[in-house]
């Protein structure tokens, strides 16, 4: 089942993908780089690490982004440090990176030196597998700073759709951590954690 990632529905036309689908659960793109995500949960005093790396090569301008925004190395100095995971959707995704809107989701600042939003750099690889890191994209159908992982092996609804360019790797916490996040208490009708889950730092890390 497709989450719902805002207010109103992405007016971009889903495009068909198939021709040049990359399905991760059999042969994954190539990790150029890694970064990581210290995570804290409101009722524990120590974060916990998530570690993702990210497909430059299939998805050079989206990991790009994303990977600035946890150096924190962008013209503007934008970072997800300080932000909240704004959503946790048990059994389907956890999302976040909301800069600007930490603590609703409905938007987000791109790593771009005015935060402008970018269209995804094509939709090839497929949600075949748990783990996997995409942009949520705006009404336009842009990519912003905001992204969500997948915690489900099938996520159909996604291809096509939103783009992705990263995943969860087994070092720190891995998709225990992720399944950790998706399925704490939350409020309705955001599904917003009911406790704060808090991005206290990030950057980048050595291959």
């Amino acid at each position: 089942m497709a989450p719902a990632f805002g207010r109103r529905a992405i007016a971009a036309d889903v495009v068909d993908a198939k021709a040049t689908a990359i399905d991760p659960s059999v042969a994954p793109p190539r990790v150029t780089s890694k970064v990581y995500l210290d995570v804290k949960f409101a009722k524990y005093k120590e974060p916990k690490r998530l570690v993702i790396g990210l497909f430059g090569e299939a998805m050079p301008r989206a990991a790009e982004n994303f990977a600035s925004l946890c150096a924190g190395d962008n013209a503007g100095g934008r970072s997800y440090a300080g932000t909240r995971f704004y959503r946790a959707l048990s059994g389907n995704s956890i999302q976040g990176g909301a800069i600007g809107s930490p603590n609703t989701g409905r938007s987000g600042l791109s790593s771009l030196e005015d935060g402008a939003t970018f269209p995804p750099d094509n939709f090839d690889i497929k949600h075949s597998t748990q783990g996997l890191v995409s942009a949520v994209r705006n009404p336009n159908g842009e990519i912003d700073s905001r992204f969500f992982v997948q915690t489900e092996d099938d996520a159909g609804w996604a291809d096509g759709r939103y783009a992705a360019f990263g995943i969860v790797l087994e070092e720190g916490g891995g998709m225990d951590l992720v399944r950790r996040i998706s399925n704490v208490d939350v409020q309705t009708p955001q599904n917003s954690p009911k406790d704060p889950i808090t991005i206290v730092a990030c950057g980048r890390l050595d291959v």
